[in-house]
């Protein structure tokens, strides 16, 4: 609030000062002059906001119109921030206003403090929930009190086995996803109806390493990579590729030799014809690997 304000003071400075120069003079001349003068257009009137103290609303009247417009505005939008974020902190100050007195009386100031507590106490029975009780029966019990000390036990022990049971709730909700996100990379299947993962028992071991050593990013990442790092599927798919390979090369030479064909020419007799094998071969040559 001091910031804005601040702003806003030197805002009327500035534009103070502009209003008091002098205005530059119109042209008076015969030839400037016309029969009727120009309408000014109409202007908003702005009034000064409600939290601006006297002085300020005062002289408010005489800064430029744009700068009403512009004061007006970020005043507003102050007030709306400052309305948002106590409907959305009030929670806070009530939940503290409730136990002020007990509160007070341990040495809690303000919500902040307590509040950050809560929180102090929470990471601890995370880490080391054995140790926190022990600390926290010696606090809350300094008597030793057998009663207290069992009921502060019981306590804590209860908020402990909540806290515990969230995290296995959470943990089967990520172990049911993983699940589900394998399952179907694994039954994953293509138009044809043909799996899109055919190695995956063969390489499912290296796709498990490379998650270990933080290299893979995905299913499909590690399938990727694994495929061409286990010895015996690269084989097969370098096999697969090379007969993929031929099989084009020959429908490209059986399409190329019915294109040169002319049933009206002749044949050179001193050409030997070519076996289909001999076609590959030659084609090889043209179209490369």
């Amino acid at each position: 609030m001091t910031d804005l304000h601040d702003e806003i003071e030197q805002a009327y400075a500035s534009a103070t000062t502009q209003s008091q120069e002098p205005e530059n003079k119109v042209d008076v001349s015969e030839d400037n002059k016309t029969t009727e003068p120009a309408q000014a257009p109409e202007v908003e009137v702005i009034t000064a906001p409600n939290s601006y103290k006297q002085e300020y609303k005062d002289s408010f009247s005489s800064l430029p119109h744009d700068w009403q417009k512009y004061l007006a505005t970020r005043e507003k939008e102050m007030e709306q921030g400052l309305s948002r974020a106590r409907n959305e902190y009030n929670w806070v100050n009530n939940a503290y206003n409730a136990r002020k007195d007990a509160l007070t009386a341990q040495g809690y100031n303000n919500a902040q403090e307590y509040f950050e507590t809560l929180v102090g106490i929470a990471d601890a029975l995370d880490k080391d929930p054995t140790g926190t009780i022990a600390k926290l029966t010696n606090i809350y019990a300094p008597n030793n009190n057998p009663s207290q000390t069992t009921q502060l036990e019981q306590q804590v022990s209860s908020l402990v086995q909540s806290q515990q049971e969230m995290k296995n709730y959470i943990a089967a909700v990520q172990n049911e996803r993983i699940k589900s996100e394998f399952e179907a990379f694994v039954n994953a299947k293509d138009e044809a109806g043909n799996l899109k993962h055919p190695y995956f028992n063969e390489v499912k071991e290296e796709m498990q390493t490379l998650f270990k050593a933080g290299i893979a990013k995905n299913y499909e990442d590690a399938y990727a990579r694994a495929i061409w790092q286990v010895e015996d599927v690269r084989n097969k798919l370098l096999a697969e590729k090379s007969k993929n390979d031929i099989a084009v090369k020959t429908e490209n030479a059986k399409k190329a030799k019915a294109a040169a064909f002319n049933p009206s020419s002749k044949a050179d007799e001193g050409e030997k014809e070519l076996s289909l094998r001999d076609e590959i071969a030659r084609n090889y040559d043209n179209y490369g690997e």
